[in-house]
Parts: C-alpha cells; sequence; structure tokens
C-alpha cells in the first residue's frame, strides 16, 4: 500500500508540474554603417617650358679681301609665364548609397540589438494581420520511485494532458488574441518586454537569406526554482513558473528545480526589420520533490517545449 501512494502521488506530480505548460510565459533597429567615398585630389598644372630655336643665319660682306663674318646660331629658351593659379578639375559628384554590413560579421552586441529592435518594431505594430502559432510539450520521466511502471504510466499520462496546439491569433494595434478573445502575449514575456542581455547569450550568428535576415541566439545554461527564475530566460524565451499556481491543499512542493539547457530562438526578419517568423525551443531537465497527502514523492523528468509564431505579413 505504501508503494501505491508513492506511485499515486509521483502521477499526480507529474501531471500537476507538467500540466503547466500552458502557463510558459514568452515574451527584436537596424545597422547602418555609412562609407564616405574618396575625394578626388586636384593635381596643380605644371610649369611649362618652351624652347625656341633660331636657324643659323650667315652675312658676307661685298668687299674682296675682307674677312667674312659668320654669325654662330643661337639658341634662346624662352620661359611660359608662370602660372599662379591651376586650372579648377571639375569632377561630377558621386553619391554612394551607405554599405550595407554583412550579417555573417556582426557581432553578438549587433545581432542582439537587430533582434530586439525588430521584436520590438514588431510588436509596435498597429495594423490588422493574423499569426499562426503552435505549441508542443514533450515529457518524458526519468527517474520515480516504482520504477519502469511508475515513469510508464507517467508518460502517457503527461502525453494526454500536454498535446501539441495550434491557432490562429489576430494581431490588432499591438493587442494579440485567440479565437476566444483572450490576450496572448506576442513574441514577448508575459511579465515584462524583450530585455536579453548580451551576457545572457552562449552563441548567436546571423546570415543573409534572399532579402531576409535570419537570425540564432542560444541562451546559457540556467536553473529556476520556485522562488527564483532564470533571469536571460524570464527575459526572452520564458519559464516554467510553479510559484502562482494553486495545487491545493493536498499536494505540497518541497522542491522543483528547472534546469533550462541550450534554449535556442531563430528568427526570420524581413527587409521592413519585422520579424516574419520565430521558433523557440527550451529543452528542460526537471527534478521534483513533493508531499501529496503527506506521502513523501520524488521524481526527474526531461523534455523540451517548442513554440512557433509566423505573423502573415
Amino acid at each position: 500500500m505504501h508503494n501505491i501512494k508513492k506511485i499515486l502521488a509521483l502521477v499526480l506530480v507529474a501531471v500537476s508540474v507538467f500540466s503547466f505548460s500552458s502557463c510558459l510565459k514568452y515574451t527584436s533597429n537596424i545597422l547602418e554603417f555609412t562609407t564616405r567615398p574618396d575625394q578626388p585630389v586636384n593635381t596643380p598644372g605644371e610649369v611649362q617650358t618652351t624652347t625656341i630655336y633660331i636657324t643659323e643665319n650667315t652675312t658676307q660682306a661685298p668687299p674682296v679681301n675682307i674677312e667674312v663674318q659668320t654669325t654662330l646660331p643661337q639658341e634662346i629658351t624662352t620661359a611660359a609665364p608662370e602660372q599662379t593659379t591651376a586650372a579648377p578639375v571639375i569632377v561630377p559628384e558621386v553619391t554612394t548609397a551607405p554599405a550595407e554590413k554583412d550579417p555573417s560579421s556582426w557581432t553578438t552586441a549587433e545581432i542582439l540589438k537587430f533582434a530586439t529592435d525588430a521584436v520590438t518594431k514588431t510588436k509596435a505594430y498597429t495594423n490588422n494581420v493574423t499569426v499562426d502559432h503552435q505549441e508542443a510539450f514533450d515529457v518524458r520521466v526519468t527517474k520515480a520511485p516504482g520504477g519502469q511502471l511508475v515513469m510508464s504510466t507517467a508518460d502517457r499520462i503527461i502525453a494526454s494532458v500536454a498535446k501539441p496546439s495550434q491557432e490562429v491569433l489576430t494581431f490588432t494595434n499591438g493587442r494579440t488574441t485567440n479565437a476566444e478573445g483572450e490576450n496572448v502575449p506576442l513574441l514577448l514575456p508575459k511579465r515584462g518586454a524583450f530585455t536579453l542581455t548580451e551576457d545572457g547569450i552562449a552563441t548567436a550568428y546571423a546570415k543573409k537569406s534572399g532579402n531576409d535576415t535570419i537570425v540564432h541566439i542560444q541562451l546559457v545554461k540556467e536553473v529556476g526554482t520556485l522562488t527564483n527564475h532564470p533571469k536571460f530566460h524570464a527575459a526572452s524565451v520564458g519559464y516554467l513558473d510553479a510559484s502562482d499556481v494553486d495545487l491545493g491543499s493536498t499536494v505540497v512542493l518541497n522542491y522543483l528545480d528547472i534546469t533550462y539547457s541550450g534554449s535556442t530562438m531563430d528568427f526570420v526578419i524581413n527587409s521592413d526589420g519585422y520579424v516574419s517568423s520565430v521558433v523557440y525551443k527550451i529543452p528542460i531537465h526537471i527534478a521534483v520533490e513533493a508531499k501529496i497527502v503527506g506521502i513523501p514523492a520524488a521524481g526527474e523528468c526531461e523534455g523540451s517545449q517548442s513554440e512557433t509564431w509566423k505573423i502573415n505579413w
């Protein structure tokens, strides 16, 4: 009977914890580089020297017995007048558009700013668009009292609760709503703005794809608890939050440690600086210990949360 209660306790904890998947709170200016064209250099005109040669001139006196006098040719060099002002050289003005820096050479700070500005600009859009939203939560129990039987049972219960979802949202005047008229946070955490900082990024890269810019950001590893939320995940992709969920008087969580390892964000940003689509992938490891009706139970789970947004501009 004691083992059965432990099995029941773990299943209840697993269902309670992973039914929180709907509680994941989700939370991107364009860099311009101006290159000035080289200014032409005008070279003043050079001083020209003109050499004039006078043809040989021989004069002979008519009297006989008088010595003939011959005038040898002389070279006379006359310098051209010195030019004090060089003639102006007219060079047509060339207008060069600002050179766009190749995204593949951006720094992490530049990538982060580009993504942040795109998210901010997208959220501020005031016209009407639709948004395709998909969400999936894949979890499996890796440790539980009772062994494989408990883990298999818990996996089946979790799978029945955390089913993939797909919906079409309406985005109007900065407000995203579902078919029931409920507000849905678009691209941003529900509890705040997209405020990710550079020290929260493990790796990042950007590249061009036609007229679009692809941005990939991977977050650093973080651990969240019931009371301490992961700083960088809370500022970007969100986190699993059980602190404000009422489990009832029969369930008491002793601890709930959630390790976020390598969460990623993959943005597609169009030429106008708006987010066309983004995919969040959040791998997690959960260690939980609880008391249900006074019976202690502990278990571990691994899985991932994924969320896709596609904005139909």
